[in-house]
């Protein structure tokens, strides 16, 4: 066989391939080098639910008591407390949604003893959050409107069993559902992202198509770990260093409503963490003797306290904790509470109502998974044998709780 002989355009053409190849393979390493964009719409999903069996001690009045034939009853429920669906995710650079259902309630009983086997599910959250500068977001859309620390709280992530008892007293009046309303919120973070602020433009309750709007706004400064989060945490178990104080205040027509809150979340070492939370409210829905207006009756003037206090024992997941809350009504003008000069000051008695709780909590998952056991005593005024007489009696109230939680 002949020998292939080599040509210059042979040569040249070797050089062209080898080139090429060598060109392809610093392509090949860049695009292993370069990170992958992540697409601009994104979806995560989680699921809520909250099972609750309760024993409630019957509210006797002073001549149930009296008759010794009379024995108070327990109450016993047997419910799903919260059922949630949640959506969240980004649909565009800096855009964000949050979608949030919820089913309450299912299965508990009625004043008269009767289960209703029919359950709905509601909108609970439904807003798109858009961040211009972090000291600049817009929120738009229904969402949790509050102005102290606890009702701005996740119900997924609370140290509590439940919400304070009295924290969503102007929810009804203002035609909210669990502290939710429709409006505009203008978000933002100053001060090396320390200090929170929420100012926003709300819907509130509507007597005529001319009803004015309802502003709430709020101030948080944190200490420690910046909270950047819509929900503020509950509790961290260990996993956060929180010291933070707040301020909020909410207005539309005649009310008025200003609260002052402070929390503190950190670890001590080895043994735990230290959780200690407060809030103190004042409302007052207006009016005069010879002026009422639409809250007049529905938002008494009032003082609401708002403590917890617990500590999580790491190495036995358990998180033993007190609570102690009251809602004092002053009310000045007998409108508020229905009353008449004379009976003023019964009134504002037979309104008010304290509660002090001891509970134990057991994370077999964090918020994930846990179990909640509170007992609750309810120190409350009644009319006495005289009737133009107040006396004060309490009663008693136990309520486990399992939660499974993911998102």
């Amino acid at each position: 066989m002949d020998n292939l002989s080599v040509t210059p355009e042979t040569t040249e053409l070797a050089g062209q391939i080898n080139q090429l190849i060598t060109e392809l393979k610093k392509v090949i390493e860049t695009s292993k080098q370069t990170p992958v964009q992540p697409p601009l719409f994104s979806i995560k999903t989680g699921f809520l639910a909250q099972v609750q069996a309760q024993a409630i001690e019957e509210q006797t009045t002073a001549v149930q008591d009296e008759d010794p034939n009379y024995s108070a009853h327990w109450q016993r429920q047997l419910f799903i407390r919260r059922v949630r669906i949640i959506l969240g995710g980004e649909i565009a650079k800096n855009t964000t949604f949050f979608f949030e259902s919820d089913a309450p309630n299912i299965g508990k009983l009625n004043s008269n003893g009767v289960k209703d086997t029919k359950f709905y599910m509601y909108v609970q959250d439904a807003y798109i959050q858009h961040t211009i500068i972090p000291e600049l977001s817009v929120l738009a859309g229904l969402q949790l409107v509050g102005i102290s620390r606890n009702s701005l709280q996740s119900a997924a992530s609370l140290m509590g069993l439940d919400y304070g008892a009295y924290q969503f007293t102007t929810s009804v009046p203002l035609d909210n559902s669990a502290g939710r309303d429709f409006g505009i919120n203008l978000r933002g973070f100053l001060f090396d992202e320390r200090l929170e602020y929420r100012t926003g433009m709300f819907s509130g309750t509507s007597t005529n198509l001319y009803s004015p709007f309802r502003f709430a706004s709020r101030l948080n400064y944190s200490f420690k770990d910046k909270e950047k989060g819509i929900f503020y945490p509950g509790t961290t178990l260990g996993k956060g260093e929180i010291l933070s104080v707040g301020a909020g205040i909410d207005i539309q027509r005649s009310y008025l409503g200003f609260a002052f809150d402070a929390m503190s979340d950190f670890s001590t070492g080895e043994l735990g963490s230290l959780t200690a939370s407060a809030s103190l409210s004042f409302l007052d829905g207006g009016g005069s003797v010879n002026d009422s207006t639409v809250f007049t009756g529905s938002i008494p003037k009032q003082s609401i306290l708002f403590t917890e206090l617990g500590y999580f024992f790491k190495d036995v997941n358990l998180q033993p904790y007190l609570k102690y809350e009251f809602q004092n009504v002053n009310a000045t003008v007998p409108q508020q509470v229905g009353a008449t000069e004379s009976t003023l000051d019964m009134k504002n008695k037979l309104k008010s109502s304290q509660r002090f709780g001891l509970g134990v909590n057991y994370f077999i998952n964090g918020h994930n998974a846990n179990i909640k056991l509170l007992y609750e005593v309810v120190f409350r005024n009644r009319v006495s044998l005289n009737p133009l007489e107040t006396e004060s009696v309490s009663d008693g109230m136990l309520t486990l709780q399992l939660q499974y939680f993911t998102f």
